[in-house]
């Protein structure tokens, strides 16, 4: 099996904060790790459809075939270098992260086609010895403290490295209103999300009480209930001690709130169950 040195990809668009339609959003930036700081990149493409790919570069046109003379980018520098790039070619732009300060960097220059991207996307979690494990029961934990509900701040999540909001707003997150209706207790209570993301292997959603004054956005892993299947967080939904858990079933979540932005809304959320989907089905393959 090819060892491949980066291990995840995002787009550019989450990456570099980029409008929604922005003709580079979706451009591939594949990750060796998870670090916010010191980050380094180089810029491949292609040109036509051989198997040949171009790389940013020091030469007379500012780019070759060559893997010599590379030119390394900072993340601030990315989208200007991309514009660098032929306007033919910018759709097949990827971006690959490099190892900072690191000279030799032939090993980490590539052009990944679609095998290799489903492979980087899918195939690496098969390694099951590092699989987090999704699976938690709901029921059993009610009423019991949660580390995982910790309060953050809205500005907080705004620097948060491939945070996925569910709703934009002139290039700002913005929190869309829910109905919780709560199966174990029988009753109702208004909720607003914000996104999701990832903190190491755990999916986390962002989320607060709508019925708390001034509560603050929290933090909260996603699970599996061992029992249901269902999909769940948990949290201080009541103005009680303890925390339920919030079944995403049963959130009745307004993504017509969201104005023109529904549509995009609604399928980003799609996106994040479908997240939750995969961590199942790895963490099933574990089991078996």
């Amino acid at each position: 099996m090819t060892q491949y040195k980066h291990i995840r990809m995002v787009q550019a668009g989450h990456f570099l904060k980029l409008f929604k339609n922005d003709s580079q959003f979706a451009t591939p930036i594949f990750r060796i790790d998870q670090k916010r700081k010191n980050l380094q990149f180089v810029i491949v493409f292609k040109l036509d459809e051989s198997a040949d790919f171009y790389v940013l570069n020091r030469s007379e046109k500012g780019y070759s075939k060559e893997l010599k003379r590379i030119k390394v980018f900072t993340k601030s520098q990315l989208y200007n270098a991309m514009m660098s790039v032929p306007i033919k070619a910018r759709e097949t732009i990827q971006i690959l992260q490099v190892p900072s300060g690191k000279k030799l960097l032939k090993d980490y220059v590539m052009y990944y086609d679609k095998a290799s991207i489903d492979w980087l996307c899918f195939g690496k979690k098969a390694n099951l010895d590092d699989v987090y494990d999704p699976f938690r029961d709901a029921h059993s934990a009610l009423f019991h403290s949660d580390d995982s509900d910790n309060t953050i701040s809205y500005d907080d999540y705004q620097g948060i490295q491939d945070f996925h909001p569910f709703s934009v707003v002139e290039n700002c997150a913005n929190a869309l209103q829910c109905l919780y209706k709560d199966p174990i207790r029988q009753r109702q209570v208004n909720l607003q999300v914000m996104g999701w993301y990832y903190l190491g292997q755990q999916l986390k959603i962002s989320w607060k009480p709508d019925n708390q004054y001034k509560a603050r956005w929290r933090s909260s892993v996603v699970a599996i209930d061992k029992k249901t299947g269902k999909y769940f967080f948990q949290g201080n939904i009541y103005r009680q001690k303890g925390t339920d858990p919030v079944f995403l079933d049963h959130l009745l979540i307004d993504f017509q709130g969201a104005g023109q932005n529904s549509r995009a809304a609604k399928a980003e959320f799609d996106r994040f169950i479908q997240e939750i989907k995969e961590q199942e089905r790895v963490a099933l393959l574990k089991l078996r």
